[in-house]
């Protein structure tokens, strides 16, 4: 034992001299994402058998606890850094290479994290000698999407663009809806407390402007992007008679995005498959005289989104006792004793409810009534997709985008939101009638519309992928059920009841 801890305080200085095995690493660093495996190459060259000798890989001056430790023809975990047990293995640095046999001691790292990053040392030593060198490894991981914010203020507008969670740091990238870049007023970048960077930019813009996008990127072709919709966002709003109501109402709306943007960084790390809020409104009426002015992306009317129709049927198994389904499978709604089991603040998120439809791919477009006759529309209710089969927990960190959850919600506390990370609230009227819901599995889009007005409210883009289903919550206390629509059977002067359930 006395032996061993003088070779391994020895080590570095008995190193030092050259080594009589020639090993080779990588001449550039390795790039890993956070999260995913990555194989450090490591070889001897010319090759060599090296089954029989002793294997170490090690970080800056822990020798004596290495990554992984290979001897009498087997890893060990005798010595082995904690951290990297069942993290680490010999790999091939190359589908054909043979493995030890001809030298090549390259090592896998499974399930990476930031703590990963730097120098790896690749060791062996044998009878005929020792050799080593050292590789290292940069981690890159990928921040949440950006959040847009807008202030108005006089003849002009501020667009802020924010976003943390990334290393290293990003590039950032303004574009107008001509896909034309420009150059953004301002950005900051700064370091968050589990030391991965947060940037904030902005862009002083005129009114004229339509749709302008921000995208933040480590590497080309693996961006996150959001886009805002300036003009949709002003016609959502509603203004007073001398207008002065609705310049503060949407000055307070971009106030409280601008104030959640700060709390981007303290939120749950890891969260970094995000959802995506792109506000755009119908341009029906796009004038022709604006062809100096940026091009407008109108979206399709509801007319042309219901050749997607499919007729949701709800998934009445794995739902809480306190939640009522007609027969029909149409109607959702919350029981008496809901109101009784949840007295507390909070949406009943435990609620929830799944269709048994399930889209892998195409066009799907559906609507949900929040209105029944002599009835006010609906305050609380959430409608959206989700990867989940169904979903019985009640903590709303578990509703993200990043998890799996993308929806549309309401309450009397925070109003319409989407859960985006960190959640937005729209300057929607809250008294909605019917919702439409159109998901294109493709482009990776979930839009939201004001059915009864043909008005699109706004769409969230992401990356699905798996099943994924319909999702619903009645939310407790409203008279009125939330109903799914037959389409075939829709038109504003019918008034179907479709079961209208009262339990």
């Amino acid at each position: 034992m006395l032996t061993l801890a003088v070779i391994v305080l020895l080590w570095p200085q008995l190193t030092q001299g050259s080594d009589s095995l020639p090993v080779k690493v990588a001449n550039a660093a390795v790039i890993g994402k956070l999260g995913s495996s990555v194989v450090l190459p490591c070889w001897l060259d010319p090759s060599l058998d090296i089954s029989n000798m002793e294997i170490r890989w090690y970080r800056p001056h822990k020798f004596g606890k290495p990554v992984l430790f290979y001897r009498d023809h087997k890893v060990t975990t005798d010595l082995q850094e904690e951290s990297y047990i069942n993290r680490s293995a010999l790999a091939l640095r190359e589908p054909q290479s043979a493995g030890l046999k001809v030298g090549d001691l390259s090592l896998r790292l499974d399930n990476l994290n930031t703590d990963d990053g730097g120098i790896f040392h690749c060791f062996v030593s044998g009878v005929s000698g020792y050799g080593s060198a050292a590789t290292t490894l940069n981690i890159l991981v990928q921040g949440s999407s950006p959040v847009l914010s807008v202030q108005f203020k006089d003849d002009f507008l501020n667009v802020s663009c924010s976003s943390c969670g990334w290393q290293p740091q990003p590039r950032i990238e303004w574009k107008s809806n001509r896909n034309t870049p420009f150059r953004p007023g301002g950005l900051v970048y700064s370091q968050a407390e589990n030391k991965l960077t947060c940037v904030q930019s902005w862009a002083l813009l005129s009114p004229s402007f339509h749709e302008v996008s921000c995208s933040l990127f480590i590497t080309k072709g693996d961006e996150r992007e959001s886009t805002v919709d300036i003009q949709t966002i002003s016609r959502l709003m509603v203004p007073a008679e001398d207008g002065s109501g609705f310049w503060k109402a949407l000055f307070a709306v971009a106030l409280l995005a601008a104030l959640a943007m700060i709390g981007v960084g303290v939120f749950l790390y890891g969260k970094y498959k995000t959802g995506y809020m792109q506000a755009k409104a119908d341009e029906e009426d796009q004038r022709k005289d604006e062809e100096d002015q940026l091009t407008v992306c109108s979206k399709p009317s509801i007319t042309d989104l219901r050749k997607h129709a499919v007729n949701i049927t709800l998934n009445s198994s794995n739902v809480y006792p306190d939640v009522f389904i007609n027969s029909n499978r149409n109607v959702v709604r919350d029981r008496a004793s809901a109101a009784e089991n949840n007295k507390g603040p909070g949406f009943p998120y435990y609620l929830s409810v799944c269709g048994i439809n399930s889209f892998t791919s195409g066009c799907a477009y559906w609507e949900v009534k929040l209105t029944a006759p002599s009835t006010k529309p609906k305050k609380s209710w959430l409608i959206g997709v989700t990867k989940a089969s169904h979903y019985l927990n009640n903590d709303k960190n578990d509703l993200t985008p990043s998890k799996g959850f993308w929806f549309l919600c309401s309450d009397e506390e925070t109003g319409i939101h989407i859960n985006t990370e960190p959640e937005i609230s729209l300057p929607v009227n809250p008294s909605l009638e019917v919702v439409g819901v159109f998901l294109d599995y493709e482009k990776g889009e979930l839009s939201f519309y004001n059915a009864k007005k043909d008005v699109h409210l706004f769409t969230m883009k992401t990356k699905f992928q798996g099943e994924i289903v319909p999702f619903f919550n009645p939310g407790i206390g409203d008279k009125a059920p939330l109903t799914i629509n037959l389409i075939e059977s829709i038109t504003e002067s019918r008034g179907e009841s479709a079961e209208n359930a009262s339990a």
